[in-house]
């Protein structure tokens, strides 16, 4: 169902600044909100609502204007619209209802308050979503585990090897095993991989490469240093291709090594 138009009326002679959403309504002027903002956001724009109270501005919907106990009880400040007219809960998740991004509808997915532990009232449901301000990730309902598990957070493989490792070999993984075109870890689903650390105990200037069924997708120069990282790293790899790390030929040796990989899983 199409949400309705939010048009903000300012009733006074000086402008009022809309701090959430950006936006300014000139003196005496009009301003149509769903231009700038989704429908999910204007409700939550706490400028907004005391405005609205106070009178400084009138809400209309598209067909009239709004008195401002109307116009407060169209807004609801957790950031949704609510009432019969829109047919949408508190803290639920909307979605565009067409191209111009104006139009939403809600879906049955709730947004908890950004949050340091996992919510548990209400009762949430597959698919439910929050921001975990200590980890500083989307977090989601997984409900076939029963618990909350990060969003976008792939995983990480870890290899290695005792001694010297010279150009062109393959890094040891479980077991001890030395890795290979064929031998590594299988990638359970399509990622990229996003970084990658590393530790070891010579300077020798070498580059680490990731393999995917023996293709490099993506390398780091170890430059003349004892340890290093790069998150920046973009390579990515198919479901099913075999992960593996190797010490480039045309480098040098390197000694003692550990090197850490993390992937993030994609469509």
């Amino acid at each position: 169902m199409a949400l309705p138009i939010v048009i903000a009326k300012n009733q006074t002679a000086v402008p009022i600044g809309l701090t959430r959403l950006g936006v300014t309504v000139p003196a005496f002027g009009t301003v149509n909100l769903t231009d700038f903002a989704y429908i999910h956001e204007i409700g939550s724009d706490e400028t907004l609502n005391t405005a609205v109270v106070s009178g400084n501005i009138v809400i209309n919907d598209g067909t009239s204007d709004l008195s401002p106990a109307e116009g407060d009880g169209y807004l609801d400040t957790t950031g949704n619209l609510n009432g019969p007219v829109t047919g949408m809960a508190q803290g639920k998740l909307v979605r565009l209802k067409d191209t111009t991004g104006r139009y939403t509808e809600a879906v049955d997915v709730k947004v908890y308050d950004p949050s340091a532990v996992d919510p548990v009232a209400p009762v949430p449901a597959d698919g439910d979503i929050y921001f975990n301000t200590v980890l500083e990730v989307l977090m989601a309902w997984d409900a076939a585990r029963g618990k909350w598990l990060a969003v976008g957070e792939g995983a990480s493989f870890q290899v290695g090897h005792q001694g010297t490792i010279p150009v062109g070999t393959y890094f040891r993984g479980i077991d001890g095993k030395t890795l290979g075109a064929t031998l590594g870890y299988v990638a359970p689903w399509n990622g990229t991989v996003v970084g990658m650390s590393f530790s070891r105990t010579n300077v020798d200037a070498t580059t680490f490469q990731v393999t995917a069924d023996g293709a490099t997708i993506e390398s780091v120069a170890t430059g003349a240093n004892i340890s290093g990282l790069d998150n920046s790293l973009d390579g990515d790899f198919n479901q099913g291709d075999i992960l593996a790390v190797r010490n480039a030929s045309g480098g040098d040796k390197t000694m003692d090594t550990q090197v850490w990989v993390r992937m993030k899983w994609r469509v």
